[in-house]
């Protein structure tokens, strides 16, 4: 792996919306941390999801404005998002009102993360509504529960509903999960498998230790010599690793600090939190415009939020992000540089670099 000091995205440069409904879960993993699930959080109304629609559209009309690619990837995920009794219902209505507000200038496709243990009737639901489905498989949940959830991965890859298995490569259920990825390769799912954990030297639940042979599967399965410490690209994309004499394409990284760098995540996502009101850049990294951690506003308070952007855009002062993290996860596919004159010439490629600072 070359020294490198840019990143460049070869793949999609759609924008992805991450739109968590509610922590409400129908499953309890071990490593999916306590402020992520819960099994008596209040299911979030229609009226509630409608309203926060309305900051969605105003946000995305205005980054619209400045970004070549003008496809955009709403994603529900949780919690389960699928348990939330106004899921369907939603999903048709923000299609509705998404194609009488952009559908000649911007293209909206919806997605969903789920962990697949869902009725037929909703899988069936999905197939009509959506355009794009993640399941992730988890090896923790009872035998009744997995057969159900590899039933509905097959219903809906026969429903022609394009989709992405994520097999969390569980460290004490790992045989069993190489078996689930030779199932999904036989029927030609996509899929990726996943180490569990971000931080691999961390002593929580969150964070697994493979054994040698296991690495060795992950080694042979990227034909690489990657090890399950090793991040891919959550979406399978590949990006490049460049510096000033060279470049590489490659779909894994192990170097994961980009601590100072400058970053277009804000130019790529949006994390919108039901449940807390809150509303990020980004579900993980959580980078703001003034180099630190946290959410950029409300949904109650969110025309503070559009006011700002309108703002800065339109007086070509738009903020660029400089990465406060010590560990990049999601995220690490998008454009990013060490150095600002690197970053602007990088993002030109994405948006109207005569708008940024």
């Amino acid at each position: 792996m070359i020294d490198f000091h840019t990143i460049k995205n070869n793949g999609s440069n759609s924008f992805v919306i991450t739109w968590d409904l509610g922590r409400r879960c129908n499953f309890d993993c071990s490593y999916c941390p306590v402020h992520r699930h819960d099994n008596f959080s209040n299911h979030a109304s229609l009226i509630e999801l409608k309203n926060t629609c309305d900051f969605l559209f105003e946000y995305i009309s205005l980054i619209s404005q400045h970004r070549h690619n003008k496809d955009f990837y709403i994603s529900f995920t949780g919690g389960e998002p699928t348990v939330n009794p106004n899921f369907i219902k939603f999903a048709e209505y923000l299609k509705n009102e998404w194609k009488n507000k952009f559908e000649k200038d911007i293209t909206i496709k919806l997605d969903v993360t789920s962990n697949g243990a869902m009725s037929e009737k909703i899988a069936t639901s999905i197939i009509k509504n959506f355009d794009h489905v993640t399941i992730s498989y988890h090896a923790e949940s009872d035998e009744i529960t997995k057969k159900n959830v590899l039933d509905r991965i097959l219903q809906l890859h026969q429903g022609k509903v394009d989709m992405k298995v994520n097999v969390m490569m569980h460290a004490k259920h790992f045989d069993e999960c190489v078996k689930v990825c030779d199932i999904l390769k036989e029927n030609n799912v996509k899929y990726i498998p996943r180490p569990i954990g971000e931080d691999p030297d961390s002593m929580l639940a969150t964070a697994h230790k493979y054994s040698d042979e296991q690495k060795q599967w992950y080694s042979d399965f990227f034909n690489t010599s990657i090890t399950p410490t090793t991040r891919p690209c959550c979406g399978g994309r590949s990006f490049t690793l460049c510096n000033n004499e060279e470049s590489i394409e490659t779909k894994v990284i192990g170097f994961r600090n980009f601590k100072d760098w400058h970053c277009s995540v804000n130019w790529y996502f949006l994390h919108i939190e039901q449940q807390t009101d809150l509303i990020y850049h980004h579900q993980t990294c959580q980078a703001t415009f003034d180099g630190k951690r946290g959410s950029i506003g409300t949904i109650s308070n969110y025309k503070d939020i559009v006011n700002t952007l309108k703002f800065n855009l339109d007086n070509k002062q738009m903020p660029t992000i400089v990465c406060p993290n010590n560990l990049c996860g999601c995220g690490l596919c998008v454009p990013k540089s060490k150095h600002k004159d690197q970053y602007l010439m990088n993002a030109s490629s994405t948006i109207n670099q005569s708008i940024l600072l």
